[in-house]
């Protein structure tokens, strides 16, 4: 899956990227946007 953040108009939102499949072959693409708060905490792990 692909997972990433952006910022369009000044909205920003998490993007949730995967395939699903039906009966073990790649039907289609699935995509989720989910509206995030403009001041969030983010964290720098090492």
């Amino acid at each position: 899956p692909n997972v990433y953040t952006i910022e369009k108009q000044g909205v920003h939102e998490l993007i949730y990227q995967a395939r699903w499949r039906h009966n073990d072959v790649i039907a289609g693409m699935v995509e989720l946007s989910i509206e995030i708060p403009a001041k969030m905490p983010h964290y720098v792990r090492e």
